[in-house]
């Protein structure tokens, strides 16, 4: 609770952002949590997000675990 950046680090991607080491930080972020169903998740919801991720010209992505 006292740290929101162990579960995704923002204030991180900013300051990275803002010394120049990464560029842009995309407006919309999403997250899930591991009770999701895998089935799921691997036919419909990461197809969808990577065409979406496309479509905004996003060049990386990080996954971070918590």
């Amino acid at each position: 609770m006292r740290d929101r950046n162990v579960v995704f680090p923002i204030d991180r991607l900013t300051e990275l952002r803002d010394e120049g080491v990464i560029g842009e930080i995309a407006d919309e972020n999403h997250s899930f949590i591991g009770a999701t169903s895998q089935k799921r998740l691997l036919a419909e919801t990461a197809p969808e997000w990577a065409e979406k991720l496309k479509s905004m010209q996003v060049d990386a992505v990080l996954l971070a675990a918590a």
